[in-house]
């Protein structure tokens, strides 16, 4: 029965002390993260691979007066970028950051930002894979640092042509012709839908000496975007040569 009591007299100070505990975990936090919003923006939304994609990661002041935001290190910004879940790049990674505390003042409604640039190549200094890649950009404050939204930017191959219109009528077949070859090698040419709604089809691929032909089928009232992507025709599905954009009107 003593240690019973004993345990249930240190049990009431340590929840008599809770309170406590969670009001100085708040002051050591420095500022309160609803406070602020982090954003991140690409300057493109597309680019050739391997080029360097810029971002700016921007910290916002969200309330009605100054919020005094903490730095441990020299290290103010980040910025990671991801191939579906796995994180390929991390701006900071390789450099080491002298302890520096300082404080910065952010004003009501005042906003600070900076570019990052990440080179969208692989280890061995070729162009990434081609397709949809995410980042995030990060403020490193004190005493965990915040994260913005995700973006995203597409990746693409190193010849890009402009888009063609074509207008058309319902029902009203109508051809895109390709060329066939890229040197003496064969090219296999993928379609890829940006917005389609079932208002057309491919109705058949044919080829000629020189040409891959793609004969296509208005089935809907509206229009129609997509792309074309060329491929050596034992080439990995990721690293496409070049891609042709349509938009189609269909009356």
């Amino acid at each position: 029965m003593k240690y019973q009591h004993l345990l249930t007299v240190i049990l009431v100070l340590l929840i008599a002390q809770c309170p406590l505990h969670a009001k100085d975990y708040r002051k050591w936090e420095f500022v309160n993260p609803a406070d602020l919003k982090i954003t991140i923006t690409p300057e493109k939304l597309e680019l050739i691979s391997g080029t360097i994609a810029t971002f700016t990661i921007t910290i916002s002041n969200r309330t009605n007066h100054t919020v005094k935001i903490h730095y441990p290190t020299g290290q103010q910004w980040d910025l990671a970028t991801y191939h579906g879940r796995t994180q390929i790049f991390r701006w900071s990674q390789g450099y080491e950051w002298a302890d520096a505390p300082h404080t910065i003042p952010l004003k009501r409604g005042e906003t600070r930002s900076e570019q990052l640039s990440w080179l969208t190549v692989d280890r061995n200094g070729e162009p990434l894979p081609h397709g949809i890649y995410r980042a995030q950009g990060m403020v490193m404050i004190a005493p965990r640092h915040l994260v913005s939204n995700d973006c995203k930017i597409r990746l693409l191959p190193p010849e890009i042509k402009p888009q063609q219109l074509i207008e058309t009528r319902l029902n009203q077949f109508f051809d895109i012709e390709l060329p066939r070859y890229s040197g003496k090698r064969e090219l296999d040419w993928q379609i890829d839908y940006v917005y389609n709604d079932n208002r057309i089809a491919v109705h058949s691929v044919n080829r000629t000496a020189d040409k891959t032909i793609f004969t296509m089928h208005p089935m809907r009232v509206g229009h129609v975007e997509f792309h074309l992507y060329a491929y050596h025709d034992i080439q990995d599905a990721t690293r496409s040569l070049e891609r042709r954009s349509f938009r189609v009107e269909v009356r």
